[in-house]
């Protein structure tokens, strides 16, 4: 069994192109996608246009997600993403209304057995259950090390693997017990490659992790050519530019 794991896919539908062509070439078609589809790109809808279409992906959401349904539903925003409210606000307000659906029904979490192994997919470790966006659900970020993630996934540890995203370098830890796994923010970065995984579970669990090139420096352009709010706070703190 293979499956593809992608994470912080981030408005950037080129890259999310790039990513599903050469799933397609390699003939893995489950996905598994841990949040923040939309929010810092500029591409939202392509995006869930894509996204929609696949018949084997199964999402959770992310707090970027969270963030623009909480404002196309008039619901109360978190202080703490005060810096870019301006940024979603303007993604609501052109948010294809068909996609609201799909975005109000994802869980913050999904649970599978593959091959008699547990895996967990979240966006990242959350505070409790039933806990409102504007509270903010989803835990601190920790810095990645074996160590933080047991700290920070200490509850979960009945699964043998943990997927999950919204810090956005690459984590690959294991103890003798669980894997934690994010594979690095697919749409946001600063350089011309895409990132995913693929998982193959068969005894064993094996990761691999994967590189793509898309036309980054035609993204930006597009990026900078919009009127998009908070574009000079996006551009350095999420693509360093």
């Amino acid at each position: 069994m293979q499956f593809a794991l992608l994470t912080d896919i981030h408005g950037n539908a080129i890259a999310l192109q790039a990513v599903l062509k050469d799933l397609l070439e390699r003939g893995i078609k489950q996905i598994y996608c841990t949040g923040d589809l939309i929010g810092i790109g500029h591409q939202s809808n392509e995006v869930l246009q894509l996204l929609t279409a696949l018949p084997h992906c199964e999402i959770v959401s992310g707090n970027h997600d969270e963030a623009v349904l909480a404002i196309v539903e008039k619901q109360p925003y978190p202080k703490s993403h005060a810096a870019i409210r301006e940024h979603h606000e303007w993604i609501a307000q052109r948010l294809d209304a068909a996609y609201i659906p799909f975005l109000q029904q994802l869980p913050r979490e999904i649970t599978k057995v593959i091959n008699s192994r547990k895996f967990l997919f979240t966006h990242y470790a959350l505070k409790g259950e039933n806990i409102h966006f504007h509270q903010d659900p989803f835990a601190s970020i920790h810095e990645p090390s074996l160590e933080n993630m047991e700290r920070l996934f200490q509850a979960r540890t009945i699964y043998d693997c943990i997927c999950f995203g919204h810090h956005h370098p690459q984590h690959f830890f294991k103890n003798n017990a669980t894997m934690y796994i994010n594979p690095g923010a697919l749409g946001c970065n600063n350089k011309n490659k895409a990132k995913y995984a693929v998982c193959t579970v068969e005894t064993d669990i094996h990761w691999d992790f994967v590189e793509v090139e898309y036309d980054y420096a035609q993204f930006i352009e597009d990026f900078k050519q919009s009127n998009i709010p908070e574009k000079a706070f996006i551009l350095n703190s999420f693509h360093q530019q």
